[in-house]
């Protein structure tokens, strides 16, 4: 009887456990039979455009006085009172300090600090009552009716640049100008870490609207050439190869392009296209070779 028993529980767990992959099986063939809906991708498209390819050759740097005088007296004693402020402007020979000179025993006159050059009082480093010596800085004057940068150009980009070449210079504080400054001096070395030549600009300051310290970027135009162009979103660079999807028969076609100048929110396409193909223009990122597109309108 007890092996009767045992051989029907056996039985049991065998027709159990057969069932359940009979089970297991049945349910895998139906989801491998449903049909899986396509993939469509809603994407904007747009043609290549014949355009004047503009190439610069962009560098920055910070603004620098033409000339920064620290004034320091040739005596010793404590300053009486200053004459100027920061943001005075001062001739050459003005008279911006006066010293007392209190050494026991003598009498001297009080010692006039003039200034050694023209410009403008930057900072006033020390107050009245400061006791000074002959070797010590008690105010700064800057030349700001010029101003001029040191830019870091890359070795393969020096070859454009000369002495007296005009060039265009922008800085944060005025957005949308541009000022006019020409390449003053070129060095004659590279940085052997960067591979850069410094190239220094000057550029006229009137009313001071550039100030020392600001960080400037320059411009120069490399040259000017027509080509095609299509907006920086269309091409995508996956593993260090840049794409873009063209349209054939409803579907995205990848197409490996070569990319020059950028200009705006345009770039060039060197090769890859002849400039009749339709592209995928928004969208692009979010799109893989084969894909079927729904095309939006614009």
């Amino acid at each position: 009887m007890k092996k009767f028993i045992a051989v029907a529980i056996a039985a049991l767990f065998v027709g159990v456990v057969s069932y359940r992959a009979c089970t297991t099986i049945r349910a895998k063939k139906e989801v491998l039979s449903r049909k899986v809906p396509e993939k469509i991708v809603p994407v904007r498209v747009v043609q290549p455009r014949l355009r004047e390819i503009v190439e610069k050759v962009r560098a920055s740097g910070s603004l620098q006085a033409r000339a920064d005088v620290l004034l320091v007296p040739k005596v010793g004693g404590k300053i009486i009172r200053n004459l100027v402020q920061m943001g005075s402007p001062v001739r050459k020979g003005d008279i911006v300090s006066v010293i007392n000179r209190d050494e026991v025993g003598y009498d001297f006159k009080p010692y006039e600090v003039r200034s050694e050059g023209k410009g403008i009082v930057a900072r006033v480093l020390l107050n009245p009552g400061a006791s000074v010596g002959p070797a010590t800085p008690i105010m700064a004057i800057v030349d700001v009716d010029t101003v001029k940068a040191v830019m870091a150009v890359d070795e393969l980009k020096i070859r454009f640049f000369r002495v007296g070449l005009s060039v265009q210079l922008k800085v944060a504080a005025y957005p949308d100008e541009a000022f006019t400054a020409r390449v003053t001096a070129i060095s004659p070395v590279a940085n052997p870490l960067t591979r850069a030549i410094d190239v220094e600009i000057t550029v006229p300051n009137p009313g001071s609207r550039l100030k020392p310290g600001m960080y400037a970027e320059m411009e120069m135009v490399q040259n000017r050439h027509s080509g095609l162009a299509l907006p920086i979103a269309a091409v995508i660079d996956r593993g260090g190869q840049k794409f873009v999807f063209r349209v054939a028969a409803g579907r995205a076609r990848m197409v490996p392009v070569a990319t020059g100048a950028i200009n705006g929110d345009e770039i060039e396409i060197v090769s890859g296209l002849q400039g009749d193909e339709t592209v995928v223009a928004t969208g692009a990122d979010r799109l893989e070779n084969g894909d079927r597109l729904n095309i939006q309108a614009r």
